[in-house]
């Protein structure tokens, strides 16, 4: 009998947990549905501007929908994509996000085992063919809020020598310098743009020299990165120099404002790329079944993808008649009246040409 009672004890124990694990398996809600689980691949967060702002919208869907949020960190072996997408197609992740191209041809090689998730890119590059029908794509149009960065520099510089700094030379990257240049030359037909590559988008120290030798140099006054972490060394030699820089693809000065003041008040402003509003903006979306899938969209000022932050420093820092300026060249370049050239589709001959032709 002791025997006996002892068996089925053990078997309601065992079925006891049998059960508990299956509600941790579903990240149980109140009906014991499986939670809606979304993914970011990415290198590493604390770029402080492109992976960190995505990475407030995946917050922002944690806290408004109920998702459960995964960031999967791989550093810059890209060895490593294709493992990274393996992993988190194979855990049965909803919807998979990646902020690279590159990407694109790995998923591709495995489209007949993941029908299942959802695959969102943003900054693809806009000729990109899209072949899966659960995969969604969005190029920046950067060239457009880097138009605006320019011509705000321009406005704000004293030497009329301003300066860029890309991570790589990449099309992606040009595509912000030709906006760049565009919007300089429109306040400053003689205006010049120092142009330097770092080889890096993590390596903040050669960052730093860089801009140094534009400022120390060349004369520039006003520098702006676009070069991810490495940037952050371009903001500190703004810093120790007493000059103003425009962040770029997040708020950035909001990333410094409570741990480096110092750093932040050197940001006047920066050319946002809203990863925040693009990646809430499709999980909520895919979740009210209205987002489409197997295609690729362009989004720019019109769709607020992009734009200058125009927050309380920049508010209080720019003088009033260069705000209306700025507005007003914003509101053309959304109505069609005012255009600038993009690095898609022109010539390498012609960019040079173009980035030659205002080098200080």
């Amino acid at each position: 009998m002791k025997k006996a009672l002892a068996i089925l004890l053990a078997a309601l124990t065992a079925s006891s947990l049998l059960m508990t694990g299956c509600g941790e398996k579903d990240e149980g809600n109140k009906d014991g549905e499986k939670k809606f689980r979304v993914v970011m691949i990415c290198s590493a967060l604390g770029d402080k501007s492109y992976y960190d702002i995505a990475y407030e919208g995946l917050k922002k869907a944690e806290t408004d929908l109920g998702v459960e949020i995964k960031v999967a960190e791989i550093g810059t072996d890209k060895a490593k994509m294709e493992p990274a997408i393996q992993d988190v197609a194979d855990a049965g992740y909803d919807v998979i996000f990646f902020g690279s191209s590159e990407y694109i041809p790995i998923i591709e090689k495995h489209m007949d085992e993941y029908k299942e998730s959802k695959f969102v890119g943003f900054d693809i590059e806009p000729t990109t063919e899209i072949k899966m029908s659960n995969m969604f794509c969005i190029t920046y149009l950067q060239n457009q809020v880097d138009f605006l960065a320019g011509a705000l520099a321009q406005k704000m510089s004293k030497s009329h020598t301003i300066g860029f700094l890309g991570g790589s030379e990449d099309t992606i990257i040009n595509d912000f310098l030709i906006g760049f240049i565009e919007g300089s030359q429109l306040v400053a037909p003689n205006g010049k743009v120092a142009t330097s590559y770092i080889g890096s988008w993590t390596d903040a120290a050669k960052g730093k020299e860089m801009a140094l030798v534009q400022i120390k140099q060349l004369g520039a006054d006003l520098l702006h990165p676009c070069a991810m972490g490495a940037g952050l060394g371009v903001i500190e030699a703004c810093r120790d120099n007493d000059l103003w820089a425009i962040g770029v693809d997040a708020d950035q000065r909001q990333f410094f404002i409570d741990t480096k003041k110092d750093i932040a008040d050197t940001i006047l402003t920066s050319a946002m790329k809203r990863g925040d509003m693009v990646v809430y903006k499709v999980i909520k979306d895919t979740l009210a079944g209205t987002q489409t899938y197997g295609h690729l969209e362009k989004w720019g000022l019109k769709e607020e993808a992009v734009g200058l932050a125009k927050n309380d420093y920049y508010k209080e820092h720019t003088p009033q008649e260069v705000q209306t300026y700025i507005d007003g060249l914003e509101k053309k370049l959304v109505s069609g009246e005012q255009k600038v050239s993009t690095m898609y589709g022109m010539s390498q001959d012609e960019f040079v040409k173009i980035r030659e032709s205002v080098k200080p």
